[in-house]
């Protein structure tokens, strides 16, 4: 038996046989090409059916998983489309010197070592795994090839690949697949993103895996640690045993927790927190609810701009934001602006590219200078304030200035809907989300003037130690416990408490169960989470006291490295 480790994707316990999974062969000979209007005519039949692909794939994961994962095709649909890809290859073929798939792995070889280049974060190293994707699809297309999907496997299967691309994952067995394994892959990889939807254990980055293997072979993974899991290979009988008791016994538990959902989060001491859910439609609410939220601290709002080929207009948007705050029946709704540029880009609007786009106009800076696109999402938020309790949190905000112009251009929306005879609620509560250092140091006056906080702990993260996570090269500088995190959060806290206002948290740092107590302990009042956490976590909050993690807190704050800070929480509180 051998053990090797990784970085947990999504939590869990599995074991299971071992599927290997290879991409089919795309071999072709490049001699054999037929006339330019020849190789040009099976170009753009291989690109219609890619796009048919793909658009089903969108349509019927978007359905099924939520608008996040349909995103991912949605994305992949505007670059087959772009321009310059296309023009890359058609000059190729114009040459008559190569057949049409040399041309295009030419064309995206080009491409992607630009991407390769600049691949120093998360946004452009999905980049140029959605690149290998679609040169793969379109060849497969152009070699008549038959598509290898995870569509249907063994029961129980652990699927174990160097990497999983989404056209590989999008149609999966949902039923027999157990677990995946791959080599590559960070914590922001498609894989990642479609365990978490899934509920299935999720290990990447474990490099050498495939080396170790055979289709034979059985594994079991142990991924109930937040940060790094555990992979047995071919388990003797005594762990086989000692392992499928620690499974039936971790499900079992999950089924019991199930129960906790319907109660409040209060600690044993009478501290209440609110506890809500991060979703990004209302089919996610939907889903969330059945995990027990009562609540939304987090309404992504740009799956509506990514799942159409134009701009959704301010009735559509109204739409969605009024179904959603009515299906809440008075819960808290958060909704966040628009919040594209970095890894997300909206087809129907025409943006320049970056170099950086993660320090480039994204979040609220993208919003300020493309006011009517706001005021349009303004509009139908305030009308939708009308039905509930709706709150708008503007992201990325960087100086005080930057949430008075946002206020200003509220006031604007309702002065424009009042003259229409529109009803409205002309003042519903305005908070920030703290992403970035400044935020943390501007929480005085940004409190003042707002009605809260909301930390998003994953960008915050990222800026305030300048490291990206989606860079494997450097993911263990990607600390989310360092102690300059903790005192940036408790910052934040204070200055809301300050002010009379509340804080909150809405990265995953606030669905780990070793966060949890030293984020109350900071004073966090609210913790937005992912929906199928909830249960767990309002039995922990319950498990709790609230001075106690004050306690935990002040000493976790204190401490110089993340490694202390993660050795004394381990020790000291509920997990």
């Amino acid at each position: 038996m051998k053990v090797l480790t990784g970085l947990t994707a999504s939590p869990g316990i599995a074991s299971g046989k071992v599927y290997l999974f290879t991409a089919p062969a795309l071999a072709y000979d490049p001699t054999q090409r037929g006339s330019p209007a020849e190789e040009e005519k099976r170009l753009e039949e291989a690109y219609a059916a890619a796009f048919g692909e793909l658009e089903n794939i969108k349509n019927t994961l978007s359905k099924s998983l939520g608008e996040e994962f349909g995103h991912i095709f949605r994305a992949q649909m505007t670059m087959l489309e772009d321009d310059d890809f296309k023009q890359e290859i058609a000059d190729r073929l114009k040459e008559n010197t190569l057949c049409a798939e040399a041309a295009v792995e030419a064309a995206y070889s080009t491409y992607g070592e630009l991407f390769a280049e600049m691949a120093e974060d998360s946004y452009n190293i999905q980049r140029l795994a959605d690149l290998n994707d679609i040169c793969k699809r379109i060849l497969r297309n152009l070699l008549g090839v038959e598509e290898v999907s995870l569509s249907s496997l063994p029961p129980g299967s652990i699927v174990v690949a160097e990497e999983l691309f989404p056209s590989d994952t999008a149609m999966m067995d949902r039923e027999n697949i157990r677990g995946f394994v791959t080599e590559k892959g960070g914590l922001t990889s498609h894989v990642a993103i479609l365990a978490k939807s899934l509920s299935l254990p999720a290990v990447v980055g474990t490099p050498g895996i495939l080396n170790e293997l055979t289709k034979d072979d059985t594994l079991a993974l142990d991924v109930r640690d937040f940060e790094q899991a555990l992979v047995y290979i071919n388990p003797d009988s005594k762990k086989r045993e000692e392992f499928a008791a620690l499974e039936r016994a971790y499900y079992k538990r999950r089924e019991e927790l199930m129960v906790m959902k319907d109660l409040e989060p209060v600690t044993l001491d009478g501290k209440k927190i609110t506890l809500s859910a991060n979703i990004g439609s209302v089919e996610d609410l939907i889903n969330a609810q059945s995990y027990g939220a009562k609540g939304v601290g987090l309404f992504r709002t740009e799956f509506l701009f990514l799942r159409s080929a134009t701009l959704p207009n301010e009735e559509e948007q109204y739409k969605v934001y009024a179904e959603a705050v009515k299906k809440l029946n008075g819960g808290m709704l958060i909704i966040r602006t628009l919040d594209i540029g970095g890894d997300k880009e909206v087809k129907a609007l025409v943006l320049p590219k970056e170099e950086n786009p993660f320090l480039g106009l994204r979040g609220i800076r993208l919003c300020l200078k493309h006011e009517d696109l706001f005021l349009t999402q303004l509009r139908a938020l305030l009308r939708a304030a009308v039905h509930g309790d709706i709150r708008i949190m503007f992201p990325m905000v960087s100086a005080v200035a930057e949430l008075r112009q946002a206020k200003a251009l509220i006031d604007r929306a309702a002065a424009d809907l009042k003259s229409r005879g529109i009803p409205h609620r002309p003042d519903p509560p305005l908070g920030v989300m703290v992403e970035t250092p400044a935020a943390v140091f501007l929480a005085d006056e940004l409190t003042r003037e707002g009605s809260f906080v909301s930390m998003g702990t994953n960008d915050l993260t990222q800026y305030l130690l300048s490291v990206d996570r989606g860079n494997e090269e450097i993911s263990a500088y990607y600390r989310t416990f360092s102690p300059a995190i903790l005192r940036a959060i408790g910052m934040t806290a204070r200055a809301a408490r300050k002010n009379g206002k509340w804080a909150g948290v809405c990265g995953e740092l606030a669905s780990n169960p070793l966060a949890i107590p030293v984020l109350i302990g900071l004073g966090v009042d609210e913790l937005s989470v992912t929906a199928q956490f909830l249960p767990q976590i309002i039995a922990q909050i319950r498990s709790l006291n609230y001075s106690h993690c004050r306690e935990l807190a002040e000493k976790a704050a204190a401490m110089a490295t993340q490694e202390e800070v993660k050795v004394f929480l381990k020790k000291e509180t509920y997990t």
